[in-house]
């Protein structure tokens, strides 16, 4: 795993981590973890929408006049 310094952060923004950490019932170090854990997987979760939006502009949905998504899962359905 990485490890990761930082320096020169604000008493004010310390001691607000620090009460959420505590709230948690975590140290500091775990609630900072968790912070840039929960950053990243947002961050992971933009881009794949992003790219999930783009695909479907790229590859959009043309179903057979008069059929609705509806008519194809009763379809799927009734294969079985």
């Amino acid at each position: 795993m990485a490890t990761a310094t930082i320096r020169k952060v604000d008493d004010r923004d310390y001691a607000t981590i620090g009460e959420m950490a505590e709230a948690h019932g975590r140290s500091i170090s775990e609630e900072l973890r968790c912070l840039i854990a929960e950053a990243a997987r947002k961050r992971r979760v933009e881009t794949l929408l992003v790219e999930m939006h783009e695909f479907r502009k790229r590859n959009p949905l043309k179903l057979p006049e008069g059929t609705t998504s509806l008519d194809l899962l009763r379809e799927e359905r009734d294969s079985w």
